[in-house]
């Protein structure tokens, strides 16, 4: 028997695609591995167009498909779908890194995960994002901010379900751009946390709780794209998240 979706999980399936800046065909990816196991979650802007497109932007196929997509489906929209077809939805959501995981990004996460005791691999951890649709172009190059603020409005109901539903004890948070959305869209501050410095570059550490407790540590650099990471500064990374993961004093 399959597993009942919840109400808000269908209710977030079913909203329409974006008329602009949304890969064409897509579905929202509601996370990266499945959300009602994992302990730990990473949190970042938007899925990558490459989840769900090649380098010369079209779909993935076959097994280097990673998503469920319109055309995977046979339906013109999800609006109406029938629930079998919402469940291939959220199974590849869930399977994600069982299948063919976009390595180049996520691997650079794994010593965090690895340093609280947690996996992508094993189903330990997930990945959610702030928005759940991949956009075309990637989010910096959306030139209307208003496109932008629309998306992450409208995706926030969703996370905050995701959030203070699910079993999560602790929630990385990759980057200044999205911690500073996140405590937008919670109405929290986190507090700082001291920095990390490697190769003449700082990141800047900030930690806080949820209100149901699920204890929240972030940082400031981008250990994807900023210019300067290296190496030493994810395993500086690390070892200053599993330090504070430890701290019981966080609030």
């Amino acid at each position: 028997m399959k597993p009942v979706l919840a109400d808000y999980v269908v209710a977030r399936l079913r909203r329409p695609l974006p008329a602009e800046h949304v890969v064409p065909g897509s579905t929202p990816v509601l996370s990266f591995g499945n959300a009602s196991d994992a302990a730990v979650a990473t949190l970042g802007l938007n899925p990558s167009r490459q989840e769900f497109l090649d380098r010369n932007g079209r779909e993935l196929s076959g097994t280097a498909r990673r998503f469920e997509t319109l055309a995977s489906l046979g339906v013109p929209s999800l609006a109406s779908a029938s629930r079998s077809v919402l469940h291939r939805v959220v199974k590849a959501c869930n399977g994600y890194f069982a299948a063919n995981p976009y390595r180049r990004w996520f691997d650079q996460l794994e010593p965090i995960l690895q340093s609280v005791g947690a996996s992508y691999h094993d189903g330990s951890a997930c990945h959610l994002d702030l928005v759940q649709w991949a956009t075309d172009p990637v989010w910096s190059k959306i030139p209307d901010r208003a496109v932008r603020d629309r998306l992450l409005a409208e995706d926030a109901p969703f996370l905050r379900e995701q959030l203070t539903t699910g079993s999560f004890r602790l929630l990385l948070i990759n980057g200044t751009g999205v911690v500073r959305r996140f405590e937008s869209m919670m109405g929290i501050s986190l507090r700082p946390a001291g920095s990390v410095i490697s190769s003449s570059v700082e990141s800047r550490m900030s930690v806080g709780r949820l209100p149901l407790g699920t204890q929240v540590i972030a940082w400031s650099v981008n250990i994807q794209s900023s210019f300067g990471v290296s190496n030493e500064l994810r395993d500086a990374l690390a070892s200053r998240v599993r330090g504070l993961n430890h701290d019981d004093t966080i609030a």
